[in-house]
């Protein structure tokens, strides 16, 4: 008999096209509210949000990159996107990266 998957498990077919969105999103964060050039802000998303093995993957979730963006460049994430003008674009590249438009 198989043995049954932890709650927690995610195959790669699905963690990895997730997790380049997460890296995605997080690296457009950077550039357009922290000035970052793009390049840089990749390889820092990289490095955020890099592979896990399947027995070390956490919960993440999309607001995560803002998040995260947030307390990278400022110390907090008390920031919204709207404070930065930016909350339709910030929608739409949730949109792009997240759901294939």
């Amino acid at each position: 008999m198989a043995e049954a998957q932890p709650d927690d498990w995610w195959p790669d077919e699905e963690y990895v096209p997730y997790l380049e969105a997460e890296q995605r999103l997080y690296a457009w964060v950077l550039a357009r509210v922290g000035g970052v050039e793009s390049g840089e802000a990749m390889r820092r998303a990289v490095a955020r949000f890099h592979y896990e093995p399947m027995a070390e993957r956490g919960l993440m979730t999309h607001a995560g990159a803002w998040r995260i963006a947030m307390c990278d460049l400022f110390g907090d994430h008390c920031h919204s996107p709207a404070e930065f003008g930016l909350a339709a674009e910030y929608a739409a590249e949730e949109r792009r990266w997240f759901h294939d438009e």
